[in-house]
């Protein structure tokens, strides 16, 4: 009795046009949507966050695109990311599943990168062209705890930056009278060790400390489209010219969030270098020449309940009597907020600055940011600056570009810079530079 009305009901549902039109529909929605099952099923062996990740930073990141915890998240999403091709051949993924074995015995994550810029520089009577490689090793080791539960990490990064020629990009402003860079990095430097720091997670994760040879200027001042590897390259968004950060030294940094709203951060560090002193200034663990900073952020919901961010820093510098450097103080306010699209990012910022230890002693900037595709990035950015040396010669700037996620691991990046003023010598009000970046990361 029960099968034969199991098989009037089978008959029913077979004659129902209501039941064969769903069934026409769920057949052509799997093959229109085939791709998006694919990604789904993979996500039984991929990483969950992985799958549902952007690469732009969540809104409450206070650590700068290019530190090494974000560098390494980003690669992973790439690495994962079923939708792009890779380039490299077959025999490397030995070395990956080799690295992903290290990562889950050991704790240590690791990441190549090669990022190479070409900048053409041009006004009225002058032209030239510079060109430079980036090659880095960066990764962090977990000492103790858990990723989760109150981490230590040994952090490190070892790079090596060279011209290809006689010029770096980073010498074009230098070269042609501007009063900050068209690029931050990209110099003629050689070996260097920026990283080589102890980071702990304490107090459930509410605070932590880092001390070692720290780049300080990866934790202080940032916002999510700060980046030369990866966003906009003029130095006015890239870094901040009103600040004499560090190109690196001997420090620590503090940082303490209260909930998911407030954090306050603090930080000092030696002077090894800076961006305005091309030779070194120390060396050695011994500089005396001091940078301090300070900085209190909060987050909140703005316009249209949208991520926001407004971000307060203070920084002292004081040389200690080391002749190649300045003393000198500033501030600098932050806002940014989220857009409707996926990684839409607006930006304000102004910082001012106080005696010679900058060129700029005041700068306005603005920016707008979005992801285009899969994880393909477009940007925009327009600024303006004082020189410190006479404060009737003004800057500006407006920016565009474009990041293409090509494969897995490589990215292009055509870039144009609109520079307008004259500077100390310079008769000029307009100069173009056009560039062409392209990163290289496994």
């Amino acid at each position: 009795m029960i099968s034969m009305k199991r098989e009037i009901l089978i008959r029913a549902a077979i004659t129902d046009p209501v039941v064969w039109r769903a069934f026409v529909v769920s057949i052509l929605l799997s093959i229109r949507f085939q791709p998006i099952f694919a990604v789904v099923a993979a996500g039984l062996t991929f990483p969950s966050y992985v799958l549902a990740s952007s690469v732009t930073q969540p809104m409450e990141n206070v650590e700068s695109s290019d530190s090494i915890g974000w560098s390494l998240h980003l690669r992973e999403i790439l690495d994962y990311d079923p939708s792009k091709k890779s380039i490299l051949p077959d025999f490397f993924n030995r070395y990956f599943a080799w690295r992903r074995e290290i990562n889950r015995k050991i704790g240590l994550e690791t990441i190549f990168s090669y990022y190479t810029l070409t900048q053409g520089y041009a006004d009225k009577d002058w032209s030239m062209g510079a060109s430079s490689g980036d090659l880095d090793l960066t990764g962090r080791w977990l000492l103790h705890g858990t990723k989760g539960h109150r981490p230590t990490y040994l952090a490190f990064r070892a790079r090596y930056r060279h011209a290809y020629g006689c010029t770096a990009p980073s010498e074009i402003a230098a070269g042609t009278d501007l009063l900050w860079r068209t690029v931050d990095g990209f110099t003629d430097a050689g070996f260097q060790v920026p990283n080589l720091y102890l980071s702990q997670g304490l107090f459930h994760g509410n605070l932590t400390v880092r001390y070692g040879q720290i780049s300080i200027d990866n934790f202080f001042d940032s916002n999510k489209m700060r980046s030369d590897k990866h966003y906009l390259l003029n130095k006015a968004f890239s870094a901040n010219p009103t600040v004499a950060f560090p190109s690196y030294g001997a420090g620590f940094t503090a940082k303490w969030q209260q909930g998911e709203k407030w954090d306050f951060s603090f930080g000092g560090s030696n002077i090894q270098g800076t961006d305005y002193d091309a030779q070194y200034v120390s060396l050695s663990l011994t500089s005396t020449a001091l940078f301090v900073t300070a900085q209190a952020g909060y987050n909140f919901n703005g316009l249209g309940m949208h991520d926001a961010r407004i971000q307060l820093m203070g920084w002292q510098s004081n040389d200690s009597n080391e002749e190649a450097l300045d003393t000198g103080n500033g501030i600098s306010i932050t806002l940014e907020h989220a857009g409707k699209r996926s990684g839409e990012r607006f930006l304000l910022r102004y910082a001012f600055s106080g005696d010679d230890a900058t060129e700029i002693d005041q700068m306005l900037t603005t920016g707008w940011g979005r992801e285009t595709g899969n994880q393909d990035y477009i940007g925009f950015g327009a600024g303006i600056g004082r020189s410190t040396e006479d404060n009737d010669l003004w800057q500006g700037v407006a920016e565009i570009y474009y990041r293409w996620q090509v494969t897995k691991e490589l990215t292009i990046s055509p870039d144009l810079q609109v520079i307008l003023g004259k500077g100390d010598t310079d008769e000029h009000d307009f100069h173009f530079v056009a560039g062409l970046r392209a990163g290289l990361t496994f």
